[in-house]
């Protein structure tokens, strides 16, 4: 495998377009959660591949010269990597802003004591307002044991106070899909009062989800309802931050457990070539982005 060279103390030159200012590195493809909608499940990728540790703790400098300012660390479980706060480490090396895109189950005392000066933001995934949808959706629920049992917004309830203890800051992951679309989560969320509430259509994304999209899809006009019937929470002092479909595909810089950039826009991933082959800016430039959607989406804003 060809390496390039990760010393270098500047971003390649050359006409290429600089990364947007957030990258999302789906760099653990495990998890341990089982949920039905997962649009980053990589079936499609080699379960015991991915860049080696020593290759993966020079990445987010290369993402840094670049152009990114922040890094969302994200999987599978992020926190199922062992060597998680080295990446973050490195990261706060070169100054970018970090956050954990998280189901909660790895963010214990031992994890937050450890590691929390090198953590931002976090973003805790909550679907619903009751356990019961979330065992109908698998959020909760082991991949290899599941059952009709969950406890995770039990669980995610005590990881966010955990998280708010040591002054890091909050987002509040939602996707809606058919299992929570007639839920009201207002109550909940104005006892969180999370800086930021992030809600996704539920998303079909070919070779991802689309075994099970059919029982979990709903339409526009239900997302814009459940949308409406939860955006006062503005006036809580609650960033409310809905994605449409349209607004999802093809506004995220992505980046895989191989060091691939790859886009959506198509309804698949699409990927490009690995960093070990080329530089940072070649591997972006060969996926499609789409910065009027990143924009529109708000994906910059005062982190």
């Amino acid at each position: 495998m060809v390496v390039q060279d990760f010393s270098q103390d500047s971003a390649p030159m050359g006409t290429d377009t600089l990364l947007p200012a957030a990258v999302n590195w789906h760099f653990w493809p495990w998890c341990n959660y089982g949920c039905t909608f997962c649009f980053a499940q990589f079936d499609d990728l080699p379960k015991i591949d991915r860049l080696p540790k020593e290759i993966a703790l020079l990445v987010p400098k290369q993402l840094a010269m670049a152009g990114a300012k922040k890094i969302t660390f994200v999987g599978g479980e992020p926190t199922m990597c062992p060597y998680l706060p080295e990446l973050l480490k490195a990261s706060k090396d070169v100054g970018l802003t970090t956050c954990i895109v998280s189901n909660g189950t790895g963010l214990d005392e031992t994890f937050l004591a450890e590691n929390h000066q090198l953590i931002d933001w976090i973003g805790l995934s909550i679907d619903a307002s009751n356990d019961e949808i979330h065992a109908k959706i698998g959020r909760g629920m082991r991949k290899d044991l599941r059952d009709s049992r969950s406890q995770h917004l039990v669980q995610a309830m005590e990881v966010w106070k955990r998280c708010q203890s040591y002054g890091i800051k909050m987002k509040l992951n939602t996707v809606v899909c058919t299992h929570n679309v007639s839920d009201d989560m207002t109550d909940l969320v104005l006892e969180l009062r999370p800086a930021r509430w992030k809600i996704f259509q539920v998303l079909r994304v070919d070779g991802q989800n689309d075994d099970m999209f059919d029982e979990l899809e709903i339409s526009t006009s239900a997302f814009d309802d459940w949308l409406a019937r939860h955006e006062h929470v503005q006036d809580y002092g609650v960033q409310f931050v809905p994605e449409s479909n349209d607004l999802m595909r093809g506004s995220y810089a992505m980046l895989d457990a191989l060091g691939r950039f790859y886009s959506n826009t198509d309804g698949s991933h699409q990927y490009g070539p690995p960093l070990t082959e080329v530089d940072v800016l070649q591997a972006w430039n060969s996926v499609q982005f789409l910065e009027d959607r990143f924009i529109e989406r708000g994906g910059e804003y005062e982190w």
